[in-house]
This record gives C-alpha cells, structure tokens and sequence, in this order.
C-alpha cells in the first residue's frame, strides 16, 4: 500500500502528500555537487511548483540552502509572513507599482533596465524612513546572455552597474543570467551563455566593479555544467526529485517527494457497448466495471492524458477510460473483479502518482504522456488538492524506492563564495551572444 495514501482525513477528496524529508535529501546531494563553495539558492517560486512554497523552503533551509528565489513579491512576503528572514530573491523583473512591499520586505531585486532602477531608487528614498532610515535595496542585475527574457543586452551592462551604484539607496550585491538549453545533450549553447557572462564580469572587474553574488547555473546548468556553480547555483525541479532530462543522464540519487491520490467516488457495471465520457471516446468492449473518480482537468490532471493513463488500485494499474473531464475521469476496474486483490469500495483511495517498487506512476510518465515537461504536471495541481506533509522520516520505505538510496553526509551550509575561480576573458566590451 502507497503510504502516501493513508492517513488522510475523511472529509477529503483529493490529495497529494509530500515528503519533506525526501526534500532535504535532495538538498544534501545536491550541495554534494557544487563547487567552489558556492551556495544554493532554492527555487520556491509557484507554490514550489505546485508542493507548497512555505513548506518546501523550510526544508531547503534546513538541509543547507542559504537563499530562496521566487518569481514576485507576493512570494517573497509570503516567506517573510512565515518567518523565513534569510536573503530571498526576485528572479524576474516587477512592475513600479509592486515595489513597496518588497521593499519594506527586504527581498532582493533584480533588474532589466534603467527604468526600473530609477523607480526603485525613488520608492526607498520615500519608504525607508524612521527606523529604517539608512538601509539600502539590494539589486541583482539581470544580464541577458542568451534567452531574450528579460534582462540587460550585454553592452547594456556596464552603464547598468553604474547606474545602480550612483544610487545612494541602492546596493549592488549580484549579477545573473538564465540558461535556455542546459539540460539539452548538446552542451555548446549553454557553453556560448558561460563564455559570455564571464567576459561580462571579467569587463566590469577590470574597472574595479567585483559583484559579490554571481550566478547562472539553474538545475541542469548544476548538474551538467559545473564551470558555472559561480558563487551560487539556483535550483527548483530538483529539490523534488524531477528532471527535464532522462534520468540515466546523471548519477543523482534524488527522491521523488509527491505522491498524488483520490478516493472512488462510485462504481456502476455497464454493459458492453456503452459509452464512456464526453464525446464517447470509449466504448465498453464488454460488460465493465467503471468506477469514478473526482479529479480532472481542472485540478490538474491534464486532458491530454485521455486514453493514454492509468490509476493504481489496490496495488493494480487499472486504465483511465473516456475522456477526462473538468472534475472526474473514470477507471475501468473490471479486472479486479475476479482477481486477488478484489473489488474496491466507494471511498476507497487510488494513487495517479507514486505507489510501491513493484508498481508506480511516476510524474515522469504522466509528462510523457500528456505531452509535456514533468514539473508543469506538479506545477497545475490546483487549489482543490489537498497538500498534506510528511516532515520527520529519514527516508521513504524502501519499496517506494525505484533504485538503492546511498547515505547523504548533510553538513553546515557552504557560505557563499566571493572567490570562486574564474578564467580571465578578453578585455573588449562585451557585445551580443553570437560573438
């Protein structure tokens, strides 16, 4: 039995459970990997896709993260509403109008252009009064070297770096970029962003600009690309055992954290011929047994998958027939009838994600087959899915495990690195990515 799908109120429908301690885990190996001393900076934002934002940046923390990353300001003082007073940083631009909050959050900025700079200038000048008077904005500058995202042009970036320095209500702690193709097997896109950040910043420290906190590496450019661990790595997907790539390509021993489960809702025997779902996509080959299960597209679980996914029902894959409605689909169970396992009950649960060694789904598997990336499947589970959280095993059983779990030695945080090494670079400005 998934234990993912026990111990769970009555009262609820659908749920996913999410192991916590397969998060710190996750954090262990991959702090495991980073060179240099460089930090890691969790990526919390939406909702940590989709396994809870709070939650997860907790166990980050706890396991040796030294900063959160999140995409607005309503995520950073969400953290800062639950306590979490470490370095949080904004991962894209935001609007004049948002910046207040932030501000008075003390979450770290990053900026596209002079505009931004100038309104974030103005708004703590008037906000950081009284007993803040004095403290400054930190401001990350966001170099585009690749992606087109958002983000200074690379000729853009040294009249960028002085312009925040000019301000008297500014500090200049970092610089950042994004990778587009990192986790591609072809590693020389990924190789032109590396060489171009670096003879950004090799240009700005030759006129005495050293920024304290460079980053690049998301969680492929960690994995596969360690020239580019820099001062700090930013990963998200891999905190929860996920991968944009097939997973033979790394050595990680990561842990799956999310389960995903729902209880049967009713069982009715049709007979052969019938119709199943919208449009009458499925057709009983036989008299079936169907059983109807209140999830569907609208909490996240893909309309693509119709006719491609199955459910596990007691401990057996069964099929999901017809098309997949906004708050139901239909499994047909007509195999447990006369089987060991035996026919469930109205009420009973059903795991769509996880299960045992012997017999899982994998958020891998439901990508593949809705036709896309793993982390938009845990990233739509919506607000009608029950979190619930596991926080204190050491690990997950054993025979929830699709591979041998090696000891993860979990020390004391690594500071972030104003050293790590870097090659020099030519002295000309720096113009577009294809030089």
């Amino acid at each position: 039995m998934d234990s993912g799908a026990s111990n769970v109120p009555e009262a609820v429908r659908t749920w996913a459970t999410i192991d916590l301690e397969a998060v710190r885990h996750n954090v262990r190996v991959l702090r495991g990997l980073l060179k240099h001393g460089a930090g890691l900076l969790a990526v919390v934002k939406s909702e940590a896709y989709g396994h809870g934002g709070v939650q997860i940046a907790r166990a980050a923390l706890e396991a040796g993260a030294s900063r959160l990353g999140v995409n607005d300001i309503a995520e950073g003082v969400a953290l800062r509403d639950a306590g979490l007073n470490v370095p949080v940083q904004l991962l894209t631009s935001c609007l004049p109008e948002e910046m207040g909050a932030g501000i008075e959050a003390g979450l770290i900025f990053a900026v596209s252009s002079t505009e931004e700079i100038t309104a974030l200038a103005e708004r703590t000048r008037a906000l950081l009064q009284g007993p803040l008077r004095g403290r400054k904005t930190k401001v990350h500058l966001m170099a585009d070297t690749g992606m087109a995202r958002g983000g200074f042009a690379p000729d853009e970036i040294w009249p960028a770096a002085e312009r925040v320095r000019a301000e008297k209500t500014l500090e200049l702690e970092g610089i950042f970029t994004h990778f587009s193709s990192a986790e591609e097997p072809d590693p020389e896109p990924t190789r032109q962003q590396i060489k171009l950040f670096r003879k950004l910043l090799a240009y700005c420290e030759e006129r005495n600009m050293r920024f304290r906190v460079r980053h690049a590496a998301n969680s492929a450019g960690t994995v596969f690309h360690p020239d580019a661990h820099l001062d700090l790595v930013r990963c998200g997907v891999l905190l929860h055992g996920l991968r944009a790539w097939p997973a033979h390509r790394d050595r990680l021993e990561l842990l799956p954290s999310l389960t995903l489960h729902t209880r049967i809702l009713n069982i009715g025997r049709r007979k052969e011929g019938w119709p199943v779902g919208y449009n009458r996509t499925h057709i009983c080959k036989k008299e079936s047994l169907l059983a109807t299960l209140p999830i569907g597209y609208g909490d996240g679980y893909r309309r693509a998958l119709s006719g491609h996914s199955c459910v596990i029902v007691r401990g057996t894959l069964v099929p999901v027939v017809g098309r997949i409605s906004m708050n139901s689909i239909v499994a047909d169970i007509t195999a447990l009838e006369h089987s060991a396992p035996g026919l469930p009950e109205v009420g009973e649960a059903v795991t769509l994600i996880g299960g045992s060694q012997q017999v899982r789904i994998s958020v891998e598997e439901i990508a593949e087959q809705s036709g896309t990336i793993p982390y938009v499947v845990t990233t739509q589970l919506g607000t009608n899915v029950h979190r619930r959280y596991i926080a204190d095993r050491l690990l997950l059983p054993k025979r929830e495990l699709e591979f041998e779990v090696r000891p993860v030695d979990g020390g004391a945080a690594p500071a972030e690195n104003d050293s790590a090494p870097m090659e020099p670079e030519e002295e000309d400005p720096p113009q577009a990515a294809s030089a």
